[in-house]
């Protein structure tokens, strides 16, 4: 059975929901808080998972108290094969603001994902193999990240890079993808335009761009297509696009192809939106069960 590699951060969230989010030199008082789990590569690998992948997933993360807590979380998420890469540093943590709008923001630190050099990663992926399926985030320094591609290509994998965040150049890195996936935020930050066809003019093989409410658009070698979301009341956006990655990611693993993995990605992350928390929200199994198979009778 093929596998979903997702190499990438955990970290220790902290997830304050306010009334709204405050201005710059403003202090708002939170409405509730709550600690779990999370970081992009955590995240993603869960939702690909939830969506039926055979899934891999390697970190670094520091050797205190809450490296342990993470390692205890994701012992608990049985479809998930984790490989810990310890690092000399604190586990990295993020901080997410939600407002009542579901709209957030979000401030990580990336100490432990930063250090990872290229030989470790590569010794992560060791078995990374024809017909498996990496996926990345910018979590990771340019240099590490460039590698696995690199490598992923070399030996037959499907690559699949998420632009989020963006903290160096990733311009670079675009032709080594098969999937590129961005927001519009990003995709402009990138390419100087919030349109998939220019992101996919720059390098990527396939690039989406999510929109939110309004879907995705999807520009391959069929053109540009809309993707578009089920009405839903939105009360907290984190983690939506990680659930929109992880599932397009496990769907290309399986062989479906790019516009079916887009709609179910963008319905999965719809879902997600009307719940609170990161991988709380997430479709759970059965739920992403439910979807494909609501799509495949469409």
């Amino acid at each position: 059975m093929n596998r979903v590699f997702v190499l990438g951060n955990a970290t220790i969230d902290v997830v304050l929901n306010a009334a709204r989010l405050p201005g710059p030199g403003e202090t708002c008082l939170a409405e509730g808080m709550v600690r779990c789990a999370g970081g992009k590569g955590l995240n993603q690998a869960l939702a690909a998972a939830n969506a039926g992948a055979n899934c891999v997933f390697a970190a670094p993360i520091g050797s205190d108290s809450e490296a342990a807590y993470l390692r205890e979380t994701v012992a608990g998420f049985h479809t998930i094969s984790a490989r810990w890469i310890a690092m000399p540093h604190p586990t990295d943590h993020s901080s997410i603001w939600v407002a009542g709008s579901g709209e957030n923001m979000i401030l990580s630190s990336a100490h432990c994902a930063r250090a990872l050099t290229s030989s470790q990663a590569r010794t992560a992926l060791a078995d990374l193999a024809q017909g498996d399926t990496l996926l990345v985030q910018g979590n990771l320094t340019a240099e590490s990240t460039r590698e696995v591609l690199g490598l992923a290509r070399a030996r037959g994998a499907i690559t699949l890079l998420n632009t989020a965040p963006i903290a160096w150049d990733m311009r670079a890195c675009l032709a080594l993808c098969d999937v590129v996936l961005a927001n519009a935020v990003e995709c402009a930050l990138l390419v100087g335009s919030a349109d998939a066809s220019a992101l996919r003019a720059a390098g990527a093989g396939t690039a989406i761009v999510t929109l939110g409410a309004k879907g995705a658009t999807v520009a391959g070698a069929g053109g540009l297509e809309q993707v578009s979301a089920p009405p839903v009341a939105a009360i907290d956006t984190a983690g939506a696009g990680d659930v929109f990655a992880g599932v397009v990611a496990a769907l290309l693993c399986e062989g479906r192809d790019i516009r079916f993995a887009a709609q179910a990605a963008v319905h999965a992350a719809s879902l997600s939106v009307t719940r609170r928390g990161t991988t709380a929200s997430f479709p759970t199994c059965d739920e992403m069960a439910a979807i494909l198979a609501n799509l495949d009778a469409t």
